[in-house]
């Protein structure tokens, strides 16, 4: 019996799965560029800070539809409709309620734990004195961090140890949309244990996926002019990529995964 999930199978599901996501999910997924586009245009004006929000929140809403749309899809193929899914991807009930709150309640966790990190961090470095004679405390953490230099390398070592411990926290709970959908109940902080001995394979997988992107995003922002109109059409190529590109990828990832971590379980 495999000791884990095949990454390369799983990307390959991603990719072949892009099509498939495009054909059901299109008005979802076009929903949401035309908010991104909106919000991006609206942030920019200080007179249009509530209009600002409410776009945030609407594209907080769209991407647990999309997610909806996206996993049923992903998961149950043809028989998407019948669990749900609706025309173009649009559709809200049960599955999508479930995913809200265990948004809710995963980003509580993640939040008290990065409290709790912050509050330990802020009371070492209050009580070393290295924060004093600085205007503020963001002042002397960023002499710190110039500085590198002496006990500079303890709380140093600490941000980065909480930053490592962040991110794998993240992949821990990267489950939490897929099993919500494929298993047809709520699911929460119990995908930790669904994730357990696959942390590092989710991890390459994902890398995989994200890393071409951020390549393509930086040598844009390199080699194209970024100011006026040309710089609004680069703006949007780059959401089009993300919204159509990226995210189905990493559901098509994510699903696979899933599907085998599960078939692995069940031997």
């Amino acid at each position: 019996m495999s000791s884990g999930f095949s990454v390369t199978q799983a990307l390959w599901a991603a990719v072949s799965f892009v099509p498939r996501a495009w054909q059901g999910a299109w008005l979802v997924l076009g929903l949401m560029l035309v908010a991104t586009v909106g919000l991006s245009f609206f942030a920019m004006s200080h007179q249009l800070k509530l209009i600002s929000l409410l776009i945030v929140l609407l594209l907080f809403l769209l991407k647990l539809v999309a997610q909806g749309a996206l996993y049923r899809i992903a998961l149950f193929g043809r028989d998407a409709r019948a669990e749900g899914l609706g025309f173009g991807g649009l559709q809200f009930g049960w599955p999508e309620l479930r995913l809200l709150w265990a948004t809710v309640v995963v980003s509580l966790f993640v939040l008290m734990i990065v409290a709790t990190v912050g509050i330990v961090f802020a009371i070492a470095f209050s009580m070393s004195g290295l924060a004093s004679g600085y205007e503020d405390s963001m002042a002397a953490l960023i002499a710190l961090v110039k500085r590198h230099s002496g006990a500079d390398y303890v709380f140093i070592g600490y941000l980065a140890f909480a930053g490592l411990y962040l991110i794998f926290l993240s992949l821990k709970l990267v489950l939490v949309p897929v099993a919500n959908i494929g298993g047809r109940k709520l699911v929460t902080l119990n995908a930790l244990g669904l994730t357990t001995g696959y942390v590092g394979r989710l991890f390459l997988g994902l890398a995989a996926l994200v890393v071409p992107f951020l390549l393509i995003a930086g040598g844009v922002a390199h080699t194209l002019p970024l100011k006026g109109n040309g710089g609004i059409l680069v703006h949007m190529a780059l959401l089009l990529l993300d919204i159509f590109g990226l995210f189905p990828l990493i559901v098509g990832f994510l699903t696979s995964a899933y599907r085998q971590i599960m078939a692995i379980r069940s031997k």
